[in-house]
């Protein structure tokens, strides 16, 4: 496996050329890329890595959630590269991420939760009796919580404040991005179709 791994979804971002034991190049997408500079900082990172776009056998990326322009390009990029090369792609989504940077191998989150800032009285979770990602409402969430947590994501202050009045929250330790991609990626499921960015909110 030769594959470009995007995440623009993250506020802690990254490009990276991956292999089945290995992240051969990696780098740290910390602001919002524009289409004009995402090609150009891909072609950077091949070229750190020794590799071409013809060596290309895989394209991955966080379909979401995240800004609604970051995820566009992202998804853009990786479904032309993906038809342009004949490659299969996979769509991963961000929770998915950190439950692996949790050590969790089947995503399971039961005990730890993913927060994701989005509107001011909305966030995303997943964890608890939340399986799957769900959009909520900050001030339903408040009276569910168990009263001590553990949690990893992207949180803005304002909600960060508004969870610790109700529970007592420790940021869980994550594994280093790189390090996860390799095997995280081995598992993803790979197929000729086209990738559609998830907003969790039906549109």
């Amino acid at each position: 496996m030769h594959c470009l791994f995007l995440d623009l979804a993250s506020h802690n971002g990254l490009i990276a050329c991956v292999t089945g034991n290995k992240t051969v190049a990696s780098h740290p997408v910390d602001h919002r890329v524009g289409d004009h500079e995402l090609l150009p900082r891909i072609e950077s990172m091949l070229k750190e890595a020794g590799w071409s776009y013809p060596d290309l056998t895989h394209v991955a990326c966080v379909t979401g959630p995240g800004g609604f322009t970051s995820l566009r390009v992202a998804v853009t990029c990786a479904n032309v590269l993906a038809d342009q090369l004949g490659i299969p792609s996979a769509g991963v989504h961000l929770s998915d991420v950190y439950g692996a940077r949790l050590g969790h191998e089947k995503r399971d989150m039961r005990h730890e939760y993913w927060f994701h800032s989005t509107k001011k009285e909305q966030l995303f979770i997943r964890g608890g009796e939340w399986a799957e990602p769900s959009l909520v409402m900050v001030e339903d969430l408040l009276k569910t919580l168990p009263k001590k947590i553990t949690w990893c994501g992207e949180l803005i202050d304002e909600h960060r404040q508004a969870i610790t009045g109700v529970a007592e929250m420790m940021e869980a330790l994550l594994r280093p991005y790189s390090e996860v991609l390799p095997a995280f990626l081995s598992g993803a499921v790979f197929a000729k179709k086209q990738l559609e960015p998830w907003y969790g909110r039906g549109w």
